[in-house]
């Protein structure tokens, strides 16, 4: 320090920041009316400018950006958002999951359906099967079956227990309700002889008759329109009958 500026130490101090403020408003005060410090605080502000021209820029810590974008104004505001905005990669993998669980739920209902298609043919290949064994069989008897408008055959095998219903324009029924086969014996009791619909694909029905015992003690079998999944006794109106 010297005695014509007392100040003039204190400059370079002043000049980066790192004066007390104390010493820092004495010396501002100073500088509106020196100008020898005035010219010497340009200096030092050249040169302190110089030095942070000449540093590499520095990415500052995460924690203090972090700090330091908290204390913005309206920073609170923005960090209560909710974030709904989806990258391109999420959307990407959202559809694409929802495209497999579609396919996979498509690739059931095929499966289902087509395991539904091949029972129905295996019970057709049975029952056809079935009825041409009846008909090589010398004491299979052929009984008519008439109805309204509705014709077919009763191939009867009483010493084999096979019987084989073939029946011709059997209407069409609602998804609610099935055909149901009843066998009579000679008090007339109703016996379940199994249930059926027709078949959409031929213009003929044909399907076993399912005795649970020896045919020959039945006297004839009748065919009802029932309610799906069949009934204990008949309720439904008669389709046809036919007596052995």
């Amino acid at each position: 320090m010297t005695n014509e500026h007392p100040f003039i130490e204190d400059i370079p101090a002043y000049a980066i920041g790192a004066l007390d403020a104390a010493h820092a408003a004495v010396l501002q005060t100073h500088l509106k009316t020196c100008q020898t410090c005035q010219a010497e605080l340009a200096a030092y502000g050249v040169v302190s400018d110089a030095l942070l021209m000449a540093l590499p820029a520095q990415m500052p810590p995460a924690a203090l950006r972090r700090r330091l974008l908290t204390r913005l104004p309206g920073a609170q505001k923005r960090e209560a958002r909710p974030k709904l905005a989806w990258s391109f990669n999420q959307f990407a993998f959202g559809f694409a999951m929802f495209l497999l669980l579609a396919l996979n739920a498509f690739s059931v209902f095929q499966m289902l359906s087509l395991q539904r298609q091949q029972a129905v043919l295996a019970r057709q290949v049975q029952t056809g099967q079935t009825a041409l064994a009846a008909l090589a069989y010398p004491e299979t008897r052929s009984l008519p079956i008439s109805g309204e408008n509705i014709t077919g055959t009763l191939l009867l095998d009483e010493e084999r227990n096979v019987a084989v219903v073939i029946a011709w324009n059997l209407p069409a029924l609602q998804a609610s309700q099935t055909y149901q086969i009843w066998l009579i014996d000679p008090q007339g009791k109703r016996t379940s002889g199994g249930i059926f619909t027709p078949q959409t694909d031929l213009p003929f029905t044909s399907v076993s008759v399912l005795s649970p015992g020896s045919l020959s003690n039945f006297t004839g079998i009748g065919v009802t329109v029932e309610p799906a999944g069949g009934s204990s006794q008949p309720t439904g109106k008669r389709i046809f009958k036919v007596d052995f």
